[in-house]
């Protein structure tokens, strides 16, 4: 290991020293102050002296750092030539680019990406820093952790960049899973609080209907109903008055509805009835009513002591059809003889039409039992 006087640095070699001198800031710069110095005070010289064949005689240097730099540039003159300095110059740009392949393609932090803006700044900034020091005859170690920390410098702000942002989405996902959470736990609450009331009000809706006296059949109707017109007004989060006001809502057309219905049909049920009866009386009726007047007007007629009027032809035309057809059906009846009434030697002599209106008194009132009956 050798050691250079001027910037104390340590190298394998004496050749690395001698190669070092030649890019030596502080040696340039020594170098550069003396020649100024000396300049001022060093007489002119007298053109360079030739020997006897004709080439130039070296001219002896003047002060002691001349000559010792005059003897460092004859051994880096003599030591490195053309192929040496582009052998240490291709050295130097595969180091640079070892590097920047090393420190910064195969570089994957844990928490982030290295964009192409990332790289491309952080190659420049070793190529710039590094550029400058001569890395040819630095340790790997140490060249691998300058080149590190350069690496690192211009990373950390883009990494702490996105890891701000990682860390507002990831706040921001937490922030919408709760809301989600809460938003589903409220919709449970509401469905429970709808199923609720759904309950409620069918079961009212079913309590009007039977108060009202609809039949069993239209119960299922009703429900539906009011199912469906609930399921689309209900939400769950209604208060106690929009509860009340929609079940009501929902409750009381249906129900209007259907009594009218109800109405409606026993109507036109009564009207059937009512039909039908007219229908089945209607002739009943029609054949009465001859026999009917007769017993009424000689109801009258006794009641008044008037003369009771002959019988009507319809009476007597449905009397003699009464008595024709009476001994053809061999399951009739026989009609009671009619009892004459004995006249008493004693008792004055009686017309024989009042004895006859006597005798169809009483039958007359027995046909009005038997019409009233």
């Amino acid at each position: 290991m050798c050691q250079c006087h001027y910037c104390h640095r340590w190298f394998r070699g004496p050749q690395s020293v001698k190669a070092h001198l030649r890019r030596c800031p502080i040696y340039l710069k020594s170098k550069d102050g003396s020649a100024r110095m000396t300049s001022p005070n060093t007489p002119s010289r007298a053109p360079p002296l030739t020997s006897s064949k004709g080439t130039p005689v070296p001219t002896p240097p003047a002060t002691p750092s001349d000559v010792v730099a005059h003897l460092v540039a004859q051994m880096t003159a003599q030591l490195a030539g053309p192929d040496e300095a582009m052998r240490l110059k291709q050295k130097r740009q595969a180091l640079l680019t070892g590097l920047c392949t090393t420190l910064v393609d195969w570089y994957h932090p844990l928490e982030g990406v290295v964009t192409p803006e990332m790289a491309v700044e952080a190659k420049i900034a070793l190529l710039n820093e590094l550029g400058t020091v001569a890395i040819e005859v630095m340790p790997q170690a140490e060249l691998t952790l300058r080149g590190t920390a350069i690496r690192n410098r211009i990373c950390a702000p883009y990494l702490r960049r996105q890891q701000e942002v990682v860390t507002r989405q990831n706040e921001r996902q937490q922030q919408d899973a709760l809301r989600r959470q809460q938003e589903s736990g409220l919709r449970a609450r509401h469905a429970i609080r709808k199923s609720a009331l759904l309950e409620l009000g069918i079961t009212r809706a079913l309590q009007s209907a039977s108060s009202r006296g609809f039949p069993h059949r239209a119960f299922v109707v009703v429900e539906w109903e009011v199912r469906a017109r609930l399921e689309a007004w209900l939400v769950g989060d209604e208060t106690e008055s929009q509860v009340e006001e929609t079940i009501a809502a929902a409750i009381d057309r249906p129900l209007l509805e259907w009594e009218a219905r109800i109405e409606q049909f026993q109507g036109a049920e009564r009207q059937r009835v009512l039909d039908k009866c007219l229908t089945v009386a209607l002739p009943i009726v029609e054949a009465a009513m001859p026999r009917v007047k007769d017993i009424v007007v000689t109801y009258i007629c006794e009641t008044l002591g008037m003369p009771t009027p002959p019988p009507s032809p319809a009476r007597e035309a449905s009397a003699s059809s009464t008595n024709e057809a009476a001994p053809e059906s061999p399951e009739a009846p026989t009609p009671r003889p009619v009892r004459r009434r004995r006249e008493d030697p004693a008792s004055p002599p009686t017309d024989r039409g009042e004895v006859s209106a006597t005798e169809v008194a009483p039958a007359a009132s027995s046909e009005k039992w038997t019409a009233t009956s």
